[in-house]
C-alpha cells in the first residue's frame, strides 16, 4: 500500500462543508476531530483528522481552519477513526461496521435536527416557544447536503440507530424479530428459542450484538 499524494487529498476532499449562520451542537459521531485513516479501493491511504456528521451524512475532514467533506466516496473501501470502522453504503452515507462473532453488524446513524433557541440581543440565545424538528435536510429547502438557516439558531440533534447486515453485496435492515427470523431462516427454530429466552431491544447495541453473535455462531 502507498500513501496518497497531497494532490489526491485536495481532489478527494474538495467539497465545502457549511452550516451557515448556525452552531451545530449535536449530530457528530465524535466530540471533536480524531486522527484516522481513509483506505481507498486502489490501496491508497490518507491520514486525516476526521469526524462523521450524521445530520448531513458526510464524512468531514479538518484542514487547518477549513472543514471539508470527503468527495468521491464510492472510491473509499473503509475509514478507521479511533479504532472504529466506517464503510460506504449509498447516497454518500457511511455505516459503522462492528464485528459480531463470525460476522458483522452495520450501524446506520440517523439524526433529527432540533432547533433549541434563536439569537437574542447582545449575542445571547433565547428559547423558542416551539421546537422545530427537521426529519431531513430537504425539509429545510436546501439541496446539496448543507444546512442553511434564515436566522441564527442554536441546533441540537436527536440521534437514533438502525442495524443492518450484509449478505454478499446487499444490505438487509434488521429491526424486528420477524426480519431476523426470515434472514436466518435455516436456523429459524433455534433463533426463535433465543428470542423466547432473551429480551432483545433493537435500539440497544449490546442486545443487537449478542443476538447476531448467536445467529452467526449457528
Amino acid at each position: 500500500m502507498k500513501k496518497a499524494t497531497i494532490a489526491l487529498v485536495i481532489i478527494l476532499l474538495s467539497i465545502s462543508f457549511n452550516a451557515k449562520s448556525a452552531e451545530i451542537t449535536g449530530g457528530l459521531i465524535f466530540p471533536d476531530f480524531q486522527l484516522g485513516k481513509v483506505y481507498f479501493k486502489n490501496t491508497s491511504i490518507i491520514d486525516a483528522y476526521l469526524n462523521y456528521h450524521i445530520v448531513n451524512k458526510q464524512m468531514i475532514f479538518k484542514n487547518k481552519d477549513e472543514v471539508l467533506a470527503l468527495g468521491l466516496v464510492q472510491t473509499v473501501d473503509s475509514i478507521v477513526i479511533s479504532g472504529r470502522v466506517f464503510v460506504y453504503h449509498e447516497d454518500e452515507e457511511f455505516l459503522e461496521k462492528i464485528p459480531v462473532g463470525k460476522g458483522f453488524v452495520y450501524i446506520q446513524y440517523i439524526a433529527t435536527l432540533l432547533t433549541k433557541s434563536k439569537e437574542a440581543g447582545f449575542g445571547g440565545y433565547s428559547q423558542l416557544s416551539n421546537t422545530k424538528s427537521l426529519s431531513s435536510l430537504s425539509d429545510n429547502g436546501e439541496s446539496g447536503g448543507r444546512v442553511e438557516l434564515t436566522a441564527k439558531e442554536l441546533l441540537d440533534a436527536k440521534i437514533s440507530t438502525t442495524f443492518w447486515i450484509k449478505n454478499k453485496n446487499n444490505f438487509s435492515k434488521l429491526t424486528s424479530k420477524n426480519q431476523v427470523l426470515n434472514t436466518f431462516s435455516k436456523n429459524k427454530a433455534l433463533i426463535q428459542s433465543y428470542f423466547d429466552t432473551h429480551k432483545v431491544n433493537f435500539e440497544i447495541l449490546s442486545d443487537v450484538k449478542d443476538l447476531f453473535t448467536y445467529c452467526y455462531s449457528l
